[in-house]
């Protein structure tokens, strides 16, 4: 559906309490992982801190 679009606004779903990918929904992270073009995800309230984001994998060299 997004084919031709210049940018895709999403409303956000999922765990609105936190930040990273795995916050998403379903739906959302599917579309975000599979859109042609650029898409921003619209909070319906303001976002939490990024202190909510998970701590990264550590680094293997």
């Amino acid at each position: 559906a997004a084919g031709d679009a210049y940018l895709l606004v999403l409303a956000r779903d999922g765990d609105r309490a936190r930040l990273g990918p795995h916050s998403l929904g379903p739906a959302v992270r599917f579309a975000v992982d599979h859109a042609p073009c650029p898409v921003l995800l619209v909070w319906p309230e303001a976002a939490p801190g990024i202190s909510t984001l998970p701590t990264p994998p550590p680094h293997h060299h």
